[in-house]
Formats: structure tokens, C-alpha cells, sequence
């Protein structure tokens, strides 16, 4: 069946498809997304790769800083102590460890498949 007829036998029937698939069915940038989908995963593969060290570092890092600050800052109560400062270096590190998260997230999205078929 040509494509047009397809659309239109689609179009009739309430049945759309989604842009991406309509782009990349009309051929002019179907290179463009077959490059950025090799270049999406090259940086997810790097991404997962490192998030292990990444949690291994930063997760440590803010649950000690958080427990010297409740230990010297609040329980003993060190008036030389930083503890504005290394309660905030700890809340740091979580969120970081947050954004990483979030930027996986960004390169592992796939397409939604909620359309009918």
C-alpha cells in the first residue's frame, strides 16, 4: 500500500500517528534521527556506567557530613564549628546526586506508545 493511501485509509478511520513517526517516515530526516539515537544511547551507556562510583561517592559523602553536623554542630554544640555550612555541603551532595538522576532520566525517555494501531 503507497504511504499517502495509508494516511489518508489512517486519517479516515481517526487513527494519527505520532509526529516522530510521521517525520521519520517521510525519509528526509531519518538519518538525523538514526544519528541521535546512536548518540542518545553512547551517553546513557556513559551515564549508567558511572552512576555506581557517582552513588558510591556522593551518597557516603552527605550521610557522614550529616551525622558529624548533628554530632559537632547540634549535639555538642562546637561554637567553632560550621554547622550551617556542612549541613548545607550535605544537602549538596544529595541533590547532585539528584541531578545525575535526573539526567539519566533525560537520556533513557522512549517514545510513548499510546497511540492505536
Amino acid at each position: 500500500m503507497d504511504l499517502q493511501v495509508e494516511k489518508d485509509v489512517n486519517r479516515q478511520r481517526g487513527v494519527h500517528a505520532p509526529p516522530l513517526v510521521a517525520s521519520v517516515a517521510s525519509g528526509g530526516s531519518w538519518t538525523v534521527f538514526a544519528v541521535w539515537q546512536v548518540i542518545r544511547c553512547a551517553i546513557c551507556a556513559v551515564l549508567v556506567l558511572g552512576e555506581p562510583v557517582i552513588r558510591a561517592v556522593l551518597v557516603p559523602v552527605a550521610f557522614l557530613s550529616f551525622l558529624v553536623t548533628m554530632i559537632f554542630g547540634f549535639l555538642l554544640g562546637d561554637p567553632r564549628f560550621p554547622r550551617w555550612g556542612m549541613l548545607a555541603f550535605s544537602v549538596g551532595a544529595l541533590v547532585l546526586y539528584w541531578l545525575y538522576l535526573g539526567l539519566m532520566s533525560l537520556f533513557m525517555t522512549l517514545p510513548s506508545h499510546d497511540y492505536q494501531r
